[in-house]
């Protein structure tokens, strides 16, 4: 019999991306170990810089030579800042009002470049609005369910290229335990032994062909060499993690 968490799935709403969730020095998430013992976890990092931006957004630059750019699922808009600084009309969107209010936002980025909105729901934006798409460390925490949604929702706005980062399960996505994956229920509980993969958010984890399967379409087509030429162009220090993970770029086709 599988013991369930006392976490139910639909714990994990924009409220529960809070302050402890981004920069819990004392606190963060509690979770319990396989052995039972209570541990926490939270990305510790008080400003929200990641100076690996500038690398990643100055390569997308120089491979798809974007106008502009939508950031899904920005946190605290580090990746919308460091677009703009290169010139690249960025803006961006998160369900967590932490850290795109006043105190979790990252101190370059601007109130007006991003705004809180749930990706489950019809996005703010017109058809073809951006240039690129970028959805990094995202999908993981979209349930099943609304996948197809949030799928269609990035074809809908996306004029010219998307850029994927999503931990999948044959990596970091659980924890550096190789199995299957997991897709979680929002109206069931988290299973106990999954409960520290559950803490981060990671609510949909599975393998990139899961993936690719979701966003196969005959508007677009996967760039496994566009991906090669991004990996090329940054230091494999910072993407140190995606690369644990899945890459995925796709070109869309004009109509």
């Amino acid at each position: 019999m599988v013991k369930l968490s006392s976490i139910p799935t639909d714990y994990f709403r924009g409220s529960y991306y809070d302050s402890e969730y981004f920069r819990g020095l004392e606190g963060g998430k509690s979770f319990r170990q396989s052995n039972g013992s209570i541990s926490k976890w939270s990305y510790y990092n008080l400003s929200g810089e990641w100076l690996g931006c500038k690398q990643i957004t100055e390569a997308w630059k120089e491979i798809f030579s974007p106008i502009n750019l939508l950031d899904v699922g920005c946190g605290r808009g580090q990746i919308v800042a460091y677009a703009r600084d290169i010139r690249i009309e960025a803006e961006g969107f998160d369900f967590s009002e932490w850290a795109i209010g006043d105190e979790g936002r990252f101190a370059r980025t601007r109130k007006e470049w991003v705004r809180v909105h749930d990706a489950t729901e019809k996005w703010p934006y017109d058809d073809k609005s951006f240039d690129v798409v970028s959805a990094l460390d995202f999908f993981e925490h979209i349930y099943e369910d609304d996948v197809d949604f949030v799928v269609s929702e990035i074809y809908r706005v996306a004029r010219k290229w998307i850029f994927l980062q999503i931990a999948v399960s044959e990596t970091s996505g659980l924890m550096g335990r190789h199995e299957l994956g997991y897709s979680f229920k929002k109206d069931e509980a988290v299973p106990m032994e999954l409960e520290g993969c559950a803490v981060s958010g990671h609510v949909t984890v599975q393998p990139e062909e899961f993936w690719i399967e979701k966003f196969e379409s005959e508007k677009s087509f996967l760039r496994r060499d566009m991906k090669n030429w991004f990996v090329s162009l940054v230091d494999n220090n910072i993407l140190s993690n995606w690369l644990k993970n899945s890459i995925l770029v796709y070109e869309i086709f004009e109509d």
